[in-house]
């Protein structure tokens, strides 16, 4: 379903550009155009916290940039990243998402978190 992102060009930039990140679910994907709130969740000075593993069948989305693999999972309230920024989220880990980040989905059909998630960092 996810995998790591292999663009050693998204993993090492700071700045997400209007039109780059786009959130996809189950039928479509939608346009970000308004990513400081990720930008500064990823590569962000500020400690991040800690969210619970979702459920096994949970709604999820996907976070991509451009026509990219997926960089990470999102469900209503949480995030687990998979290939950006390693230095800064572990491994297998779910991190809370961004309250400007939570109304994105709104309108979309979701995925389901399956048992196997794909490795992050």
């Amino acid at each position: 379903m996810v995998v790591a992102l292999a663009a050693a060009g998204i993993a090492s930039a700071k700045e997400i550009g209007p039109g780059e990140l786009m959130i996809c679910g189950a039928t479509q994907c939608r346009t970000v155009n308004e990513a400081g709130a990720l930008s500064r969740l990823l590569w962000g000075s500020s400690r991040v916290v800690r969210a619970r593993t979702p459920r096994v069948g949970s709604p999820i989305f996907q976070l991509r940039f451009e026509e990219r693999p997926a960089g990470a999972v999102i469900t209503a309230t949480a995030i687990r990243v998979h290939g950006l920024n390693c230095g800064r989220f572990r491994r297998g880990r779910w991190y809370l998402l961004p309250a400007a980040l939570r109304g994105l989905t709104a309108g979309m059909q979701p995925k389901r978190l399956r048992a196997a998630v794909p490795r992050s960092c």
